[in-house]
């Protein structure tokens, strides 16, 4: 075989490699998101359980510990790493007295970021969602006139070429009861 030959062949092959598609990226999704409290009693923390709503108000020390487990699937044979979720949290709002269909959801008032360091192949992980806030803008509350309803978060992966949009947001709301 000359060395035309060869050149001619490793250029064939190069140019065929490049015309073809890339490798699509991992997309990782959001599967769901769940809530969890730890209440204090007396001087001591219960564990961490689910809950389904809220027990609070403007007027009273919200003093238990909210977080969110939100789960991340990986369905590609490649590890992802990397990867940062935005969350911003909203209020529904409703002024003492008013009926229940005139609430409102209010602008978010915080805005974070959670960093995920990997998720292996074919697998799921939890994101834990510590930071909220709340106790702090039920204080805000306090005297305005306005009840919160419910709390919201949006979550969203930082997206990547190639994600769908769908599989990168999600949104949970837990209803805030009065005490």
């Amino acid at each position: 075989m000359s060395i035309y030959r060869i050149t001619a062949f490793l250029a064939a092959v190069l140019s065929l490699a490049a015309a073809l598609p890339p490798e699509a990226p991992a997309q990782t999704e959001i599967i769901n998101i769940n809530w969890e409290i730890s209440k204090m009693q007396g001087k001591s923390r219960t564990p961490y359980a689910p809950v389904t709503e809220l027990r609070a108000a403007p007027g009273l020390k919200f003093s238990d510990y909210l977080r969110a487990l939100v789960t991340l699937r990986n369905p590609s044979v490649k590890t992802v790493e990397g990867l940062v979720l935005r969350y911003s949290l909203r209020l529904r709002l409703n002024r003492k007295g008013d009926a229940p269909e005139k609430a409102f959801w209010g602008v978010p008032f915080y805005v974070e970021e959670v960093r995920v360091s990997k998720i292996n192949p074919a697998s799921e992980r939890q994101a834990k969602v510590l930071n909220f806030e709340l106790s702090e803008q039920l204080r805000k509350l306090r005297n305005t006139g306005f009840l919160p309803e419910a709390l919201k978060m949006e979550v969203m992966i930082c997206p990547r070429q190639g994600d769908e949009p769908a599989a990168i947001v999600r949104e949970a709301v837990i209803n805030i009861l009065k005490p």
